[in-house]
């Protein structure tokens, strides 16, 4: 089994933002053949999904989130850095997602994308790719 690692750096722009990160993901993937790809965003105000990159969809999952956890709700973390809903969005999202690889190509369905959300924006986010297979 061969195992390769991969990390990169994200620049958010705002508070809440949704940024395909796909291609990035793919270039790491196509160092194998067939195996799985992890993928794990190394920080607890952002997730990851797989989903489709759509304009108005990528709105709408911040959106949604926004709704779920209302970012003026009170937090008991508010006292550190105000922030409190952008861990537990996160939280109940996910940092990380594992997705198949084939003939070295990450094996999405047809509108499916590796999406990172941010929800404490603007930042710098770390993404970490562990490739693993023949």
């Amino acid at each position: 089994m061969k195992i390769f690692s991969h990390e990169f750096k994200i620049e958010t722009k705002s508070k809440f933002e949704s940024i395909d990160i796909t291609e990035r993901i793919q270039e790491t993937a196509k160092s194998i053949d067939e195996g799985v790809v992890y993928v794990f965003v190394k920080h607890t105000t952002c997730a990851i999904i797989v989903n489709e990159a759509e304009k108005g969809l990528m709105q709408d999952y911040l959106d949604w989130a926004k709704k779920l956890v209302p970012p003026e709700g009170e937090f008991k973390h508010n006292l550190i850095d105000n922030n409190g809903h952008a861990h537990i969005i996160s939280s109940i999202i996910g940092n990380s997602r594992t997705v198949p690889v084939r003939s070295g190509n990450l094996d999405l369905g047809t509108w499916q994308r590796i999406i990172l959300l941010e929800f404490d924006g603007p930042r710098t986010r770390t993404v970490n790719v562990k490739v693993m297979g023949e």
